[in-house]
């Protein structure tokens, strides 16, 4: 009876969603028979599922009822695509799933969460906050089993002139110019077609929340320059994303928009022209000379390699969601602009605020951006802080160790906690709201400003608790797993690191505090509050006995340079690129006890006892900048000394008596010691050490560094072990 009476409510809410074109959530708190013979009474359900028809129903979780057809490995590969329904059963709960595929669904679209585990709930300091701004929405219903009770619906004949004009859904409206959808996509095209019809170094940011067709902006424009390129002017456009998958949305519109091309892969091509994905890494080191390049979900890359980007090509167009479910397009927005400012001023921005799929103002929109604080902003700074160096003896700073429960209770501070942490630092997660709240492994603390009675956040850092203060429970069979390279153990990432990777055999026998985010208000970075925060961050990890303060990051000079300088020691370098960052990590370690000191020197000695030797493959592609701040820091008992016969080589080259390879073990050494004095100037630096420490081939070292050949660049060579000498007595 229930479920008859569940089914007639249903097709009502369902109906009243799809006439306003809006997306809508109703929670299954219960039994996952229940829930099951709940939707089983939904039509669609039982026939969709039967024909395999993924675009109806996108099913994610580990339930035994109903089968998932949604890996938990790939839920991003559905972003961009579209569906009816969207059903989550998994017992914990993926935030960045829940995030990323409410985004697939179209108006009308019913987003169900079947909980369980009511303890689960009441145990979940995110679920508590989940809730109560559930209880904000008329929109979005709670039904819970044995008190099933279906609250009644809004008469369509009450919803207002206003909802019915913002509700015509994208089928309903009329077609504009290109295809287009709306106005605002209209706009977007042909201002990415000006980029390449005008004038050079005139970059465009498009910008976008998620369901704007923005992407499919890119690829009507591509598929307008397409058909009108001629033989004599070949179009050779380059789409570039953090990862491949990123794009399908954009080819798939490029197929759609032009059919008579060829799509193979991630390459569609037509009579006198190409549009092929090149990885960002790639695309740096390749150069090529192309007619546009096209930068999707620009904000899930650093900042640094973008501006590479910008420096390499003269026509280009950055596309990037803003309140994005994978990254953090504020700290894109802020960061990268202003470098666009200082050396572009010319750059055009260009934002589409109009959904395409729903409704302006969408009800699980909302309560998305509300529940995962994507739409979390910065705070205003402060006069003071606006206008002069923060770091004064004017300033008060007060450091702060907040609970999960203290940051639920004070949602301003959630926010602007997190609205730091979002615009400071790309990596920046839907989940790690529920980290913040949930995990009870990670502390939060902050940096304040105080101006009188106003406290304002400025600095933002997680900690991680990992090894000994967690190690109960992990067995002796379970550490040999590991070490064996047969189990992950989570929130252990430096112990685990140590062990496996640097043969710490006792790595778990001690107290690491992990330092897994640190940032600064970006409006006030470069002032030495991140130094300052830091220092303050050691102390308190005194206060909690850990043995070791941490880290682990995409290891770039300036960020490395960071640690370094505040007396962290290097543990290792990663052999493979990260996927986020684009570089190599970076695991670095200071010693808090005088039995962790007795630790971390092996460790930091015999990571420079093997760093000369995998220079030459596994570091062969480290940014030589970076190699002379490794080198800069490496220990002098690690360094060999120059014999009598090293010198003479040495000296033998720079005068030309003696052949570069009959001299290059000395001056190999010579220039490890040179490293740690600064006697050369950068480009130097650069080109010696991708030459001799390295062993970068003549035609390779020749063409980064602009030499006409072999014998220039010997003689640049010779020339810069000259004045090494000189400037060294």
């Amino acid at each position: 009876m229930q479920n008859t009476t569940f089914s007639r409510w249903f097709d009502d809410f369902h109906q009243q969603a799809k006439v306003l074109n809006e997306r809508r959530l109703i929670v299954l708190l219960g039994g996952d028979e229940w829930g099951y013979s709940l939707l089983q009474t939904i039509q669609s359900f039982h026939q969709d599922r039967n024909k395999n028809d993924e675009r109806s129903w996108l099913i994610y979780g580990d339930n035994e009822l109903i089968k998932a057809n949604v890996s938990p490995q790939r839920f991003r590969d559905r972003l961009g695509t579209e569906s009816d329904f969207v059903v989550f059963t998994q017992q914990q709960l993926s935030v960045d799933a829940f995030a990323a595929l409410s985004g697939t669904l179209v108006g009308g679209g019913i987003l169900f969460l079947i909980i369980n585990d009511i303890a689960l709930v009441k145990q979940s300091n995110f679920f508590k906050r989940f809730f109560s701004l559930l209880q904000g929405y008329s929109e979005h219903v709670i039904l819970q089993q044995g008190a099933l009770v279906f609250p009644p619906l809004e008469p369509k004949t009450q919803v207002s002139d206003e909802q019915v004009i913002n509700s015509v859904s994208s089928s309903e409206r009329q077609t504009l110019t290109y295809g287009c959808v709306t106005q605002e996509q209209v706009n977007a095209v042909e201002a990415i077609i000006k980029v390449i019809k005008g004038k050079s170094k005139q970059p465009l940011v498009l910008t976008a929340d998620r369901g704007r067709g923005k992407s499919s902006a890119l690829a009507i424009a591509c598929a307008q320059l397409l058909a009108i390129a001629k033989n004599d002017n070949k179009l050779h456009i380059i789409i570039t994303a953090a990862e491949l998958h990123s794009v399908q949305v954009f080819f798939s519109q490029l197929a759609k928009s032009l059919p008579q091309g060829h799509l193979e892969g991630h390459k569609f091509t037509m009579l006198y022209g190409v549009v092929e994905f090149i990885a960002v890494d790639q695309l740096l080191k390749l150069q090529p000379n192309v007619s546009l390049v096209l930068v999707d979900e620009a904000a899930a890359i650093p900042v640094y390699l973008l501006e590479q980007l910008l420096f390499q090509h003269s026509r280009l167009v950055f596309a990037s969601t803003i309140h994005g479910y994978e990254g953090a397009g504020r700290g894109f927005t802020l960061k990268f602009q202003h470098t666009l400012t200082a050396s572009f001023p010319k750059w055009r921005s260009l934002h589409i605020n109009e959904p395409i799929r729903w409704r302006s103002g969408d009800p699980l929109e909302q309560l998305v951006f509300d529940a995962c604080l994507l739409n979390a902003e910065l705070p205003s700074l402060c006069n003071h802080q606006k206008h002069s160096s923060l770091v004064s003896q004017e300033t008060q700073f007060d450091f702060k160790h907040f609970t999960a429960e203290a940051l639920l209770a004070n949602e301003s501070l959630l926010r602007q906690v997190f609205s730091v942490l979002v615009t400071a630092h790309y990596q920046t997660k839907p989940s790690d709201v529920q980290m913040l709240l949930d995990n009870k492994q990670v502390e939060l603390v902050c940096l304040m400003s105080v101006d009188g009675e106003l406290e304002q956040v400025i600095a933002v850092a997680l900690l991680i608790h990992e090894g000994k203060f967690n190690k109960q429970g992990i067995t002796d069979a379970e550490l040999t797993a590991v070490n064996r390279g047969k189990r992950r153990l989570r929130n252990n990432f430096i112990p685990q690191s140590l062990l496996t990777q640097c043969g710490v055999e006792q790595a778990f026998d001690y107290h690491y505090l992990r330092v897994m985010r640190i940032a600064v208000h970006p409006k006030l970075q470069h002032q030495g509050i991140g130094a300052l925060f830091l220092s303050e961050i050691t102390i308190f990890a005194k206060t909690q006995r850990a043995d070791f303060l941490a880290s682990s990051f995409g290891a770039t000079k300036s960020l490395l340079s960071f640690w370094l300088t505040a007396d962290f020691k290097l543990g290792r370098i990663g052999f493979s690129k990260d996927k986020a960052s684009g570089e190599q990590s970076a695991l670095v370690l200071k010693s808090l006890s005088e039995n962790s000191e007795q630790v971390l020197a092996p460790i930091n000695t015999e990571f420079y006892r093997c760093f000369d030797y995998l220079l030459v493959e596994e570091y062969k592609d480290l940014a030589p900048n970076l190699v002379a701040l490794i080198q800069t820091h490496c220990p002098q008992s690690s360094l060999d000394m120059l014999s009598q016969l090293d010198n003479a080589n040495v000296e033998a080259f720079a005068y030309g008596y003696r052949q570069y390879a009959s001299c290059v073990f000395s001056l190999h050494l010579w220039l490890k010691q040179q490293l740690g004095s600064q006697g050369l100037n950068d480009k130097a630096i650069c080109v010696l050490i991708s030459r001799i420490m390295q062993k970068h081939s003549i035609a390779d070292v020749c063409s980064t560094y602009h030499f006409t050949g072999k014998k220039a660049l010997e003689q640049f060579l010779k020339t810069s072990v000259m004045n090494g000498l000189t400037l060294n007595g």
